[in-house]
C-alpha cells in the first residue's frame, strides 16, 4: 500500500547517485522537460518491496499494467492486453497488443506476463500477492495469457500489477528480490529512470516504444524539497512547472496567484493517529491500549474538528472511517449511536469507571492495579510539516483526560523500523488506498501482524479479530458487487468501534500548476482527483508542450548530464548550495 505524504518535509539523506542512460531531446533539441516538485524522496525504486506515493508514482511510469483505469472513473480499459474474455467468472484470456517490446527493445511476452504473476504468488511480493495469491497463469503463445482464478474474484477481469522484464528480474528472483535495486530503468510505460540522485531529484525518459507511442515530453524530472516555501517559491518563479503536497498554510495565497492553477484531489487517502493493540504481533506496548475503553477514551478525547481547521485548514474531508478506495462508495455512515465524537468528559467518566484513577494525584492516571501510570510512547515523524502541530494537541488533549505521553521523533525509515518491532505505543502516520479496497482491507488482516522481523506485515496497529478476518474472506469472493459493499462496510464499521486507528481526517491531494508550459492536465477521477500522483496518472502521456512555452528551456533540461557529474566537489556544492540532501516520509503511504 502505498504510505502518503501529505504536507511532510523530508529527512537529510545520504548523497548517493545511480545514473542509467542520458535522455535525448528528438532532433538534437534541448529536451522538453516537466519539472516537478515534491516533498518526498523514493524508499525504494523496487516495486516489490518500495510503499510509498513517490515510488509508486514512478512505477506508474515505469511499468505498463495488463489493464488499466480509465481517467474518470477508474473502469477497467485495456493497456498491454487489448481485449480479454472469460465464459465462467474464473478462467481470463488475455490478448497482448501486436509488438509489445521492452524500452530496451527486447519483446515484451505473454511468458513476461504469466512469470510475473506466477513468481509474484510463490514468493507473496507484497504489492503484488493481494491481486495473485489466487491466480495462476499460462502463456498460451506470445500474445495470449491464460489467468485462472481458484476463487470468485471480484477484481478480475482488472489485472493492475506492475508486469515486469523477466530477462531482468528473473535472476534477482533467484535470491532476495526486494533487496534488488531495480536502477536497471528498463519498462515499457511512458517513462522510464535516466538518473537518480538520492534524496534529491530522479529523472525519467520518454520510451520510444510505449504502445501509445513515444510521450510528447521527453523527460520528466521530479525534485525533492526539504522546504514547503521553497517548493512554491520555484513554482512562482517557473524553475518547476508542477508541486504536489503544497503546505496547506500556503496553498491559499498560491491560488490567488496569476498563471498558476491549484487544485485538491481527493483519493481516500487519510491521517490517523494508530495504536499499539498488542494482539499478538512484536513488542512491548503499554498494556492499556489492549483495553477498548482505553481505546475509546482516547478516540473521544481529540477534538477532529479543531484539528482539522488548525492543521489541515479545512482542506479534505473530515472523515473518521478507514479509507480503502477513492471511490466513496465503499465508505460507511457510522450509525450515531456508535459515534466516538469529542467528549472528554465522557471519556474521563469512562476510565474512572474502568478504574484508571489518579491514586497519586499527579494529574496522570494508573492502571486499575496501580502496576503503571498512563503514559505512552508518542513515535512522531521528525521530518513531517504536519507532526508537530497534531502532536501538540493530541497529547494536550490527552493530558487533560489523565493520559501523558513521552514524545520520540523518528525519521521514515526509523519509524518504520520502530512499528516493524512493536516498540511504540502511538504514531500519527497516513495511507493512500488503491481504487479496489481489497488491499487496504488485507492490512489489517491477522494474517498481516509482524511475527517476524525478518517479514515485516502491513498491520502496523498490533490489532487482530477474527470477525474482522470472516468478512474480509467473504468480501474477496463476492462477485455481487452490493453485497460486496455492504460486507466492507460492516469491515469498516468494526475497525472504527474498535478503535483500532483513530482516523484524523481524510486528506486532500493540493497540487498546483503554471498554465504557460503544458496542456492537457488531466484529474483522475474526473472532477475530483489530482493530476498527479493518481492510482495510474494518465496526464504524463496526455501533457503537450504549449507552443512558444518555456517547457524545457530551464537549466532542469540537463539534469541527466548534471547528475552524472555531480560526484565529489561538484555533488558537494551542489547540496550546500541548494539540494539539501534529504530522506523521505510520506504520511502515506505505507502506503
Amino acid at each position: 500500500m502505498k504510505r502518503q505524504l501529505g504536507a511532510m518535509c523530508l529527512a537529510v539523506a545520504a548523497l548517493g547517485t545511480v545514473v542509467v542512460t542520458t535522455a535525448n531531446a528528438s532532433s538534437g533539441d534541448a529536451p522538453v522537460t516537466l519539472t516537478v516538485g515534491l516533498m518526498q524522496d523514493i524508499d525504494s525504486l523496487n516495486p516489490t518491496a518500495g510503499y510509498l506515493v513517490s515510488a509508486y508514482e514512478t512505477w506508474n511510469m515505469q511499468y505498463a499494467t495488463l489493464t488499466d483505469k480509465a481517467a474518470d472513473d477508474f473502469a477497467t480499459e485495456p493497456s498491454l492486453a487489448e481485449s480479454w474474455a472469460s465464459d465462467d467468472g474464473l478462467t481470463y484470456t488475455y490478448t497482448l497488443r501486436e509488438g509489445l517490446k521492452w524500452s530496451d527493445g527486447e519483446p515484451l511476452t505473454a511468458d513476461d506476463v504469466a512469470w510475473t504473476i506466477n513468481t509474484s504468488r510463490d514468493q507473496e511480493w507484497i504489492n503484488h500477492f493481494a491481486t495473485t495469491g489466487n491466480l495462476t497463469a499460462t502463456a498460451i503463445d506470445d500474445r495470449t495469457v491464460e489467468i485462472v482464478s481458484s476463487v470468485p474474484d471480484p477484481k478480475l477481469p482488472t489485472m493492475d500489477v506492475y508486469i515486469l522484464p523477466r530477462h531482468i528480474w528473473e535472476e534477482q528472483a533467484a535470491g532476495d528480490i526486494t533487496t534488488y535495486p531495480a536502477e536497471d530503468g528498463v519498462g515499457s510505460g511512458p517513462f522510464t529512470l535516466t538518473s537518480r540522485n538520492a534524496g534529491q531529484d530522479w529523472t525519467m525518459a520518454a520510451n520510444p516504444n510505449f504502445w501509445r507511442g513515444k510521450p510528447a515530453v521527453d523527460q520528466v524530472v521530479f525534485r525533492v524539497y526539504t522546504d514547503g516555501s521553497a517548493m512554491v517559491a520555484a513554482l512562482k518563479s517557473g524553475e518547476i512547472d508542477f508541486v504536489h503536497d503544497v503546505p496547506a498554510e500556503l496553498f491559499d495565497g498560491l491560488s490567488e496567484e496569476s498563471g498558476i492553477v491549484t487544485l485538491t484531489g481527493a483519493q481516500g487517502g487519510f491521517s490517523e493517529l494508530a495504536m499499539n493493540g498488542m494482539a499478538g504481533g512484536l513488542g512491548d506496548g503499554h498494556p492499556a491500549l489492549q483495553d477498548l475503553t482505553v481505546r475509546h477514551a482516547i478516540a473521544q478525547a481529540i477534538d477532529r474538528p479543531q484539528l482539522f481547521d488548525r492543521v489541515a485548514h479545512n482542506q479534505g474531508q473530515l472523515l473518521g472511517t478507514l479509507g480503502v478506495s477513492p471511490d466513496p462508495v465503499w465508505t460507511p455512515e457510522i450509525p450515531a449511536d456508535q459515534q466516538l465524537n469529542y467528549d472528554p468528559e465522557r471519556a474521563k467518566q469512562s476510565l474512572e469507571d474502568a478504574g484508571y484513577k489518579d491514586t497519586d494525584g499527579d494529574g496522570i492516571r494508573e492502571m486499575p492495579d496501580g502496576s503503571q501510570p498512563l503514559k505512552f510512547r508518542y513515535a512522531e515523524l521528525n521530518d513531517s510539516d504536519q507532526a508537530a502541530p497534531i502532536r501538540e494537541l493530541i497529547t494536550g488533549w490527552l493530558k487533560e483526560i489523565g493520559i501523558d505521553t513521552e514524545v520520540s521523533t523518528y525519521d521514515q525509515t526509523q519509524l518504520t523500523d520502530v512499528i516493524a518491532s512493536g516498540e511504540y505505543d502511538l504514531f500519527v502516520w497516513g495511507w493512500t488506498p488503491f481504487v479496489d479496497p481489497d488491499p487496504m482491507l488485507s492490512y489489517f488482516t491477522c494474517a498481516q501482524l509482524t511475527t517476524d522481523i525478518e517479514s515485516v506485515g502491513y498491520n502496523d496497529a498490533n490489532w487482530c479479530s477474527p470477525e474482522y478476518d470472516a468478512l474480509y474472506d467473504q468480501q474477496k469472493v463476492e462477485l455481487d458487487r452490493a453485497k460486496r459493499i455492504d460486507i466492507v462496510h460492516q469491515m469498516l464499521t468494526l475497525f472504527y468501534t474498535e478503535s483500532t486507528y483513530v482516523v484524523l481526517y481524510h486528506d486532500a491531494d493540493t497540487q498546483a500548476y503554471r498554465t504557460d508550459r503544458f496542456e492537457g492536465w488531466t484529474r483522475q477521477p474526473k472532477d475530483t482527483g489530482p493530476v498527479l500522483f493518481t492510482n495510474t496518472s494518465p496526464s504524463y502521456w496526455t501533457l503537450t508542450p504549449i507552443a512558444g512555452g518555456a517547457g524545457g528551456d530551464d537549466d532542469s533540461s540537463n539534469t541527466g548530464l548534471i547528475i552524472g557529474l555531480a560526484v565529489g566537489g561538484v555533488a558537494l556544492l551542489g547540496l550546500i548550495a541548494f539540494f539539501v540532501a534529504r530522506s523521505r516520509k510520506q504520511q502515506d503511504d505505507k502506503e
